[in-house]
């Protein structure tokens, strides 16, 4: 039997390799096509990484990508996730100067 502290470790290692895979794959591609286009600023769709996630798990793998692109890479992130009767929305609105 694993300890709480070891599953905490092993849950936290998932969720950032897949905060990872998310910004290599997806928000890297997003951001180089802003910045071709002269833009400071890009929402990335986070749904490709979370579909069928529970709630829980897709808000942790939000905070880890803010996490590392604000920490490691020094750009302004924000998490904006809402799922609603009326809306959906799952996205990472990335920032790098004004516009």
């Amino acid at each position: 039997m694993i300890t709480a502290a070891q599953a905490k470790e092993k849950t936290m290692e998932r969720i950032t390799q897949l905060a990872k895979e998310f910004l290599t794959n997806c928000a890297e591609p997003i951001i180089d096509e802003a910045i071709g286009k002269g833009k400071f600023r890009a929402a990335v769709d986070l749904d490709s990484v979370t579909t069928g996630v529970p709630t829980e798990t897709i808000v942790n793998i939000g905070k880890e990508v803010v996490r590392i692109l604000t920490c490691d890479y020094g750009f302004e992130a924000e998490h904006v996730y809402s799922d609603g009767p009326r809306d959906r929305a799952n996205y990472i609105l990335i920032k790098w100067g004004t516009d």
